[in-house]
């Protein structure tokens, strides 16, 4: 079998395999293929590499070696070295999964795979609580929220309530954002229960608690959902966005080519971009510093790693990588250096 064939077939019979990848990895691995296995694409950019290359689709896969591989790999890497590093790891991949014999020829030691640089921005313990009163406006008259608040700074209300609920459990978008009132708990023990996680397959961990303040923010949104037909949240009983705790106010409009079909919020960023300005937070930061923030924090308050996983949904080594983001402890070590020598104390002279 060609490589080409192999792929395709591997398409249809392992990527779509109930439970097997997640949407989003698939599209990933497609888009990857696409243009650097599949040399589907206009870019004359990507086009003259290849050119440079062997076309390894037509290769038998027997006869597929580990430097016609490392060829097409250093051509990806001179144009996108992430990409090439994702190229490679898909095809490690497949080449485990759907062909399965030794001698892999998309194997690549990691000291020869290209650097890619680890995310790791947060909110510290000072700009975390202005960020929250920016995402958070109650009218303490009512105890709703204060809508003429979001109005007037042109903010979406639930997305900004999703970003706050991300800040307060540090679970990530895809989890938070699709969340139905179904999966919610109430009651002495709040917590979510999630349908998967990233990690779920291995530690099989579905259940988090919520702290105080994520349910502070549910309870907000629970005032109004049901009994404000001016609340963003409010939907007709018959509505399905009714059942969501985060209804997307764009489902049924038309959008670009075609009509919005996602019931929730799923790209809060414009709003986050907003509320960090709001908050004086001057640098770009990702979506996903919110869960950087919550581990950071968490790890600051409590210096509990095995807690720190479990409200993660990680392995402990994993949550560790969370808990290097601070550095206090690192500051104390260089402080506690003696860079000088303690000056001796001056004798007075007895006459």
């Amino acid at each position: 079998m060609q490589l080409g064939d192999a792929l395709r077939s591997y398409y249809q019979e392992e990527l779509t395999t109930v439970n097997q990848y997640a949407a989003k990895t698939i599209q990933g691995i497609k888009a990857t293929f696409g243009p650097w296995i599949f040399r589907n694409t206009y870019d004359k950019e990507i086009l003259n590499r290849l050119a440079k290359v062997e076309d390894l689709q037509y290769k038998k896969l027997s006869t597929i070696n580990k430097k016609m591989f490392r060829n097409l790999y250093l051509a990806a890497s001179s144009k996108a070295p992430i990409t090439a590093n994702r190229l490679q790891e898909y095809l490690r991949k497949f080449w485990n999964d759907f062909v399965n014999t030794p001698d892999n020829p998309f194997f690549i030691k990691k000291k020869y795979k290209q650097t890619e640089n680890v995310y790791l921005d947060f909110l510290d313990k000072i700009e975390l609580p202005r960020v929250m009163k920016a995402l958070v406006k109650k009218d303490e008259r009512t105890g709703r929220l204060n809508y003429n608040y979001y109005k007037q700074n042109f903010l979406n209300p639930v997305s900004c309530l999703l970003l706050a609920f991300l800040l307060t459990t540090g679970r990530r978008l895809d989890e938070a954002a699709s969340l139905t009132w179904g999966q919610y708990t109430q009651g002495t023990s709040p917590r979510i229960r999630l349908i998967k996680t990233k990690t779920s397959k291995k530690n099989q961990k579905l259940v988090f608690k919520l702290g105080e303040e994520a349910v502070n923010i549910l309870q907000l949104i629970e005032r109004d959902r049901l009994n404000n037909p001016d609340s963003p949240f409010y939907f007709a009983i018959n509505d399905p966005r009714n059942k969501y705790l985060f209804p997307s106010k764009d489902y049924g409009r038309k959008l670009g080519n075609g009509k919005c079909k996602t019931l929730h919020v799923k790209d809060p960023g414009k709003t986050w971009d907003s509320v960090l300005r709001i908050g004086g937070i001057e640098r770009h930061m990702k979506i996903h510093s919110t869960r950087h923030s919550f581990a950071t924090n968490f790890w600051e308050q409590t210096k509990d790693l095995k807690a720190l996983a479990d409200a993660l949904g990680t392995t402990e080594a994993q949550a560790s990588k969370y808990a290097k983001l601070f550095g206090e402890t690192m500051v104390e070590g260089i402080n506690k250096i003696k860079f000088f020598e303690d000056e001796k104390p001056i004798l007075k002279q007895v006459n």
